[in-house]
């Protein structure tokens, strides 16, 4: 059977399963000039009568290949003309993109750029998807960059055929719609030339510094060759495999959901006794979710920061927290954990905005000496008689027993200073608090007002995180101390 005859028949099943079939669907087809692309316009084109579809055709010029990147604009422009299609292009400059919003990767910040010119393009012609040309190639290709770096489940899955807009926007319910995955790169390229239409070849395609092409073109034909012939297809089934897989998961978290987690945009709170009742991966997952509640997108998440994540959740301690891509914190606090945007936290540390003196009481009585927006509790006596006034703060976070012999008669409650040192418990020589914080994931903006319990014989206390060894309880006397806010 003729590639024309296949592709536009599978083009034409993927858009029954999609739901645009013959439903006066407004597509927008984001177009490069490429094969895939070219292919993609045409195919469309030949079926939008029997199926009811109206066509928008869109290109941006990524403005880095200069006279190539022009005409690769005029290309897409002639042939929307061609077809009678309307036609956006624009022209964006990616590397201020990426500079404008801290993005280390150009790939990342070109993709970021471009889904957010289709997704405008869609809101002006009333769209309900975007679709695009991903082939089953860039499939594999995209199930094998995952694996590389590390992927749980939603790696592997790789691309669905229609999936939710994965730019964090609200854009109102779009969709992105790929329905090449069944079909090949070659097939595009020969579909093209068995209809008489020409395409541009993009030399984009072709620089090594995108580890895309690197992949593409050195990777991939290595393991055809040495490994396995068939490994895209390998590649293409584990990506099915993986989406089946999280189909079902998915279902299950989403009735556990409500019992778990409660939030919208912007904030979410775990119930810590909840989410360790989850099975591991259900954990994950549900950590994730939150995230992309938070964000609207998980395209910066990496398994390495789901790790952290997991990690931090099975932490008894409260007041630690984890700093996540986007601008997302991830807190421990007393029952909960919080996923919120750093604008919209509720800072831990209240601004400590000078130095403070502290005389260490000598009896057993409570005594409570301010501290700026602080309150430290104080009272001396033996290790094994915790003071009641100590209340369910465990030792280490916001309530500690330290040797009275040790850290003297007078103390100060002062901010970090840049090169201030710790002797860590447990530890034989000292460690810089900026190190410590690191180790610790505490926020940087939040490092210049975490309280320091320093002493004629260094820092005793760095508060809600970690004392000194040489200040830890003996048999001597004690002096117990908690700092808190407004006497909570």
């Amino acid at each position: 059977m003729a590639i024309a005859a296949v592709l536009e028949r599978k083009v034409a099943s993927a858009l029954r399963r999609s739901g645009y079939s013959n439903s006066g669907t407004t597509l927008v087809v984001g177009a490069s000039g490429g094969p895939d692309s070219s292919a993609l316009i045409y195919a469309l084109h030949r079926l939008k009568e029997s199926h009811g579809l109206s066509l928008h055709v869109a290109h941006l010029n990524h403005n880095f290949r200069g006279q190539e990147a022009e005409d690769d604009a005029v290309f897409v422009a002639e042939i929307a003309e061609e077809l009678g299609l309307p036609v956006t292009v624009v022209k964006e400059d990616p590397h201020a993109y990426q500079k404008e919003r801290g993005i280390s990767s150009f790939e990342q910040g070109a993709r970021e750029m471009r889904y957010g010119f289709m997704a405008r393009v869609a809101a002006q012609a009333g769209a309900k998807a975007v679709t695009v040309g991903h082939t089953s190639d860039d499939l594999a290709e995209t199930v094998m960059l995952h694996i590389l770096r590390g992927s749980g489940l939603y790696g592997l899955r790789g691309m669905g055929e229609v999936s939710d807009w994965p730019w964090p926007i609200d854009t109102g319910g779009l969709k992105l719609f790929r329905p090449f995955l069944d079909i090949t790169k070659e097939q595009t390229a020969e579909y093209c030339r068995e209809i008489g239409r020409t395409y541009r070849e993009d030399s984009g395609n072709y620089m090594w510094r995108f580890t895309r092409n690197r992949l593409r073109q050195d990777l991939m034909p290595k393991l055809e060759q040495d490994y396995n012939p068939q490994v895209r297809s390998a590649l293409v089934r584990l990506a099915r495999t993986a989406a089946e897989d999280l189909d079902f998961v998915e279902g299950e978290l989403d009735k556990v959901w409500q019992g778990v987690a409660v939030g919208s945009r912007g904030k979410v709170q775990f119930s810590r006794a909840a989410l360790r009742e989850l099975h591991p991966l259900l954990q994950r997952l549900a950590l994730r979710r939150g995230y992309i509640l938070v964000t609207g997108d998980s395209t910066r998440l990496r398994e390495s920061h789901m790790v952290a994540m997991e990690h931090l959740a099975s932490e008894d301690r409260s007041g630690i927290s984890l700093e996540l891509p986007g601008g997302v914190v991830l807190r421990q606090e007393f029952a909960e954990m919080v996923l919120t945007l750093r604008s919209n936290q509720d800072p831990r540390y209240p601004e400590l905005d000078g130095e403070y003196s502290i005389t260490l009481p000598m009896e057993a009585e409570a005594t409570v000496a301010p501290a700026g927006p602080w309150l430290v509790t104080m009272q001396a006596g033996t290790a094994g008689e915790k003071p009641d006034w100590a209340g369910a703060g465990s030792e280490g976070e916001w309530t500690v027993c330290l040797d009275r012999g040790a850290i003297g008669d007078q103390a100060t409650v002062r901010a970090w200073r840049p090169g201030d040192r710790i002797q860590p418990l447990g530890m034989q020589g000292q460690k810089k608090l900026q190190d410590l914080f690191t180790d610790r994931h505490v926020p940087r903006a939040w490092r210049g007002n975490v309280p320091i319990f320093d002493c004629q014989r260094g820092i005793a206390w760095v508060v809600g995180h970690r004392i000194a060894e040489w200040a830890k309880t003996s048999d001597a006397p004690v002096v117990w101390i908690r700092f808190s806010r407004d006497g909570n």
